[in-house]
């Protein structure tokens, strides 16, 4: 019965996962790119070996369904985590992340732990302008726990973006580039 439930958890999140691609603001080249891989890398604080977690659909939507992994961290310690986004699909692998870091200010990863996680999220790295981007920052875990890790890339589109620091994960200023919901287990 308990892996039953886990399966039907674990499509019903599968199901909950957005992919668009990111248009390019400059005129000259509007081309969209497609995210077929997004990373969270996490390191202990004071050293150890980084782990790594990912979502996968190296075919893009509608294809063979994407694999996402569950995020597994020890209790009561610190991480400082980095996100790299890749599209998969080409060969070489296109590292979108270096698009996101220059075009910061038109770019934030909402980090969003479920109060069931025993998950924090702080010290995320900002934009030019001090306006969150996300890229990189800070995990801190509590007591052991299961529950769950949002990751969204938002793509703000004005020129000049209006990204502010209040924006909500669903403001309508911005549209979601990934869109992704992780089983996290602390232990």
């Amino acid at each position: 019965m308990k892996k039953n439930f886990k399966l039907l958890l674990a499509a019903a999140l599968f199901g909950s996962v957005t992919i668009t691609s990111c248009s390019k603001d400059n005129e000259e080249d509007n081309d969209e790119e497609l995210i077929t891989t997004l990373a969270l890398s996490f390191t202990p604080v004071g050293g150890g070996t980084p782990t790594t977690f990912q979502f996968r659909d190296v075919d893009g939507p509608g294809g063979n369904p994407p694999v996402v992994d569950e995020i597994v961290l020890s209790a009561g310690t610190e991480y400082t985590f980095t996100v790299t986004v890749l599209n998969e699909s080409v060969s070489p692998a296109e590292d979108i992340t270096v698009e996101i870091n220059s075009e910061s200010t038109s770019h934030r990863f909402y980090h969003l732990p479920s109060a069931a996680s025993s998950i924090t999220v702080d010290n995320l790295n900002t934009d030019t302008n001090g306006v969150t981007l996300g890229v990189n920052g800070r995990v801190t875990t509590g007591a052991v726990a299961n529950g769950t890790y949002r990751v969204v890339l938002r793509h703000y589109g004005a020129t000049p973006p209006d990204k502010a620091e209040s924006d909500a994960v669903d403001s309508p200023k911005s549209s979601s580039d990934i869109d992704i919901t992780f089983l996290t287990r602390v232990e």
